[in-house]
């Protein structure tokens, strides 16, 4: 493979709509960000989301680290499609015309939206090594004992320090289901109100039983003094939670999760957080 170049904002070119065929092939496209060759604003925003979830510079730019992760993932993609007899010759890390049909072929052989992108529901199918499983069919609930044992230690132990402190608060979403997810993630989209998630399906913590929503109470009522949120969120971080408060792009005050270094594409492939 060639040397590929170092893209910004600004930039046009072939490798730009390269770049944006792979991201839309991931079910990246977030922000409806036109596959044009042009490094918009709107692809500066996903491809920051993308080195945010693998934990590099959140900077915008596309170097050799950012490219290699990205081709990965497509190969990633391609192999197993051709695993399971979707062939798309051989992976080369573009997600092109031959990889989109195959897509579309599988998600219709497996009763899905044949989208022709690697949506969570796509990835679960496409890589899932638990069949029995059934994660994705649980329903919502703001019981603690929905989540993993160990979040819904540290969120008792987080009620617990709030009280210390004299904040009242109340966990208002522990598990999330991925229906509900994608409901959130159509409000603003396809269906009326404000954008309030990136997060399809299966692409939350919430959908894994990793997150959980903490709302401030006074007076009877949900509080939206936003210093005693920042208070909130610094106790959560003093247990090693991860607060919303701190995302880079849909700021999230009454988030908290713990994701043991694990994002939401190594669980849709099959990766198990440990007991």
């Amino acid at each position: 493979m060639p040397e590929l170049p170092t893209i910004r904002l600004g930039s046009t070119g072939e490798y730009v709509r390269l770049l944006q065929m792979n991201l839309n092939g991931l079910a990246l496209n977030y922000n409806n960000f036109a596959i044009n060759g042009t490094y918009d604003a709107k692809t500066m925003a996903v491809v920051k989301e993308f080195q945010d979830r693998f934990e590099m510079e959140s900077n915008g730019i596309v170097e050799a680290h950012t490219w290699s992760i990205l081709i990965e993932q497509v190969k990633h993609v391609q192999k197993q499609l051709n695993i399971h007899g979707y062939h798309v010759g051989y992976p080369d890390g573009w997600y092109r015309a031959s990889t989109t049909s195959a897509v579309e072929r599988f998600q219709q052989n497996h009763g899905l939206q044949p989208l022709g992108i690697v949506d969570p529901r796509t990835r679960r199918k496409l890589f899932n090594p638990h069949p029995q499983d059934t994660i994705e069919k649980r329903p919502s609930s703001n019981d603690l004992n929905s989540l993993h044992p160990h979040v819904a230690m540290l969120a008792k132990r987080f009620l617990e320090l709030t009280r210390t402190h004299n904040i009242d608060v109340r966990i208002t979403t522990a598990f999330r289901s991925w229906d509900e997810s994608d409901r959130l993630f159509a409000q603003g989209r396809t269906t009326p109100g404000p954008i309030v998630s990136n997060a399809r399906g299966g692409d939350s913590y919430h959908n894994w039983g990793l997150a959980f929503d903490a709302a401030l109470i006074e007076n009877g009522q949900i509080s939206n003094d936003i210093r005693k949120y920042f208070t909130m969120g610094h106790l959560g971080e003093q247990l090693g939670l991860k607060w919303g408060g701190t995302f880079k792009s849909i700021v999230d005050y009454p988030h908290f999760q713990y994701t043991f270094g694990l994002n939401t594409w190594d669980l849709l492939n099959g990766v198990i957080p440990p007991k």
